[in-house]
């Protein structure tokens, strides 16, 4: 916001105008001036205060300002700027307030608002706060007619889709207009001379002042709900011209609601062709002057009589067309052979039933092969797929899978019992019975194993010596050489193993531990 805030700094209370804080000029309280004569700064909040202070008694509860509305948002409430030609001033017209008014803010319009300055401390703003708002150079009445027009627009009483279609030929119309204008004798003049056939009813009610709304409003719904009763086909809805004023009861959203909620399709024609009124744009026909909708709800006399005498022609020309056109049809039919001898018109369709005979049962013979075929077809799979042939089908395989398998599993045997035997004779060939059988011993220690080494055999121990066809136990004397005198030759045991008769079981058990 640009410009001079509307108050003078000067006239804040408690402020002294010999302390200046800064070079702004701004004088504060005496409250934040120290002893020494120094200033004390001053807090925001403090600041904020004496501005919202100043506004409220430098300025009066309420203004009017007139300015051109700018930047316009709508978001609940309407937020715009009033600006003149030095300067600009933020404005807020909150909804509630919106509703009672007349008149919406609109970007570029020039209003004279009425409200209340605020300073709102939390934005640190100074903003108008806008109570009502009002046109400049535009009086209330066109304010008012424009704001309806648009509160019905946008309701969508103006639509074609709303409106009703006017009768062809209606029997009986109302007109709602005063008994004593000129309008009515307008439109009476108009359907006698148009179509004196068609009845009217003249319905008498004020169409200028304070009570024209009501009684015009009224008169509507009372013939909506007698419409049975009276036989009415259509109503008439007219006054001569006049002042925005003097027109002003056309205008009233009462007289529109009525207008809007008529089933009778309403033709209305409201003052001179350049007035155009609420009821008339809410009505389902709109007419410029009160003989134009005399017209538009009576078919003309003369044109109906020209009309008549235009169809009677044309149904004769029809009639008399269609009676040469079964004449000749009826000559045809006399003249043709079936006429004139019956018998050939029944050979030729007897002929034609037989060849469609023939035709028909060769195509079920053909039809019957084909399917016979197809059967056929269908046999041999159902044979293919049938659960025995499978089963047949699957054991055969399986026995030959089995036959193959007896004879890999004899070839694997016999490869295996042939490298046993192989195996078998090689230990034959390197084991111990055979060393034996070559004049070679085993000697063993007390605890059964071989002993390797003179050490392992100290005097007194009891040993044995294993040989090729039996076990000898003897005692150890001396560890000495050969040439000790005390060495002597070991005392056998009487203990004797006997060999077996055969040479493959010479094998001792101990011998393998």
């Amino acid at each position: 916001m640009t410009g001079r805030l509307p108050f003078d700094p000067k006239k804040m209370k408690g402020a002294k105008t010999d302390q200046r804080v800064g070079d702004g000029g701004d004088t504060p309280p005496s409250s934040v001036l120290r002893d020494s004569g120094k200033p004390n700064p001053m807090t925001v909040s403090q600041l904020a205060s004496g501005i919202d202070r100043a506004i409220r008694s430098g300025l009066p509860s309420t203004v009017l300002v007139e300015g051109e509305i700018s930047s316009l948002s709508h978001r609940t409430h309407y937020y715009f700027s009033l600006k003149d030609e030095h300067a600009v001033v933020g404005a807020v017209f909150f909804a509630s307030a919106a509703a009672r008014s007349n008149t919406k803010p609109e970007h570029g319009q020039r209003v004279i608002a009425k409200g209340r300055v605020e300073f709102y401390a939390p934005s640190g703003r100074v903003s108008l706060i806008v109570t009502s708002l009002r046109p400049v150079g535009e009086g209330v009445l066109e304010q008012r007619y424009k704001q309806l027009v648009e509160q019905l627009r946008a309701r969508g009483w103006f639509d074609p889709e709303s409106k009703r279609p006017l009768p062809s030929f209606p029997r009986k119309v109302a007109i709602v207009t005063s008994k004593d204008g000129a309008a009515v004798q307008d439109v009476i003049d108009t359907f006698a001379r148009r179509c004196p056939s068609i009845e009217l009813l003249v319905v008498d009610a004020r169409v200028q002042g304070e009570q024209a709304k009501g009684q015009v409003s009224r008169a509507i719904r009372s013939l909506n709900a007698n419409r049975e009763q009276l036989g009415l086909d259509a109503i008439i809805v007219t006054r001569g011209g006049g002042s925005l004023e003097d027109l002003w009861a056309f205008n009233e959203p009462e007289v529109a609601q009525a207008i809007h909620d008529s089933t009778l399709p309403i033709v209305a024609a409201i003052g001179h062709e350049t007035d155009t009124t609420i009821a008339e744009l809410v009505a389902d026909e709109r007419a410029a002057t009160p003989t134009q909708a005399a017209m538009r709800l009576s078919p003309d006399r003369a044109a109906l009589i020209e009309q008549l005498t235009s169809l009677h022609n044309r149904l004769r020309r029809a009639v008399a067309h269609r009676v040469r056109y079964e004449q000749q049809r009826l000559h045809q039919i006399q003249s043709s052979r079936s006429m004139r001898d019956p018998r050939e018109v029944i050979a030729v369709h007897r002929q034609r039933m037989r060849a469609i005979h023939d035709r028909a049962f060769s195509g079920l013979r053909h039809h019957i092969a084909r399917e016979r075929s197809s059967l056929d077809r269908l046999a041999i799979r159902l044979t293919r797929v049938q659960p025995a042939a499978v089963h047949a089908r699957r054991q055969e395989r399986i026995d030959q899978l089995a036959a193959r398998l007896e004879r890999v599993m004899k070839r694997a045997i016999a490869q295996r019992r042939e490298d046993l035997e192989h195996t078998a004779r090689q230990l034959h060939a390197i084991g111990p019975a055979q060393v034996l059988s070559r004049g070679f011993t085993l000697t063993l220690g007390p605890d059964g194993k071989a002993l390797r080494s003179v050490e392992q055999a100290s005097p007194g121990t009891q040993i044995e010596t294993v040989l090729r066809d039996g076990r000898i136990q003897s005692r150890v004397e001396s560890d000495s050489g050969d040439n000790d005198p005390r060495l002597r030759a070991p005392k056998p045991v009487p203990r004797r193993t006997k060999r077996s008769g055969n040479r493959d079981d010479d094998q001792s058990p101990s011998l393998f531990e």
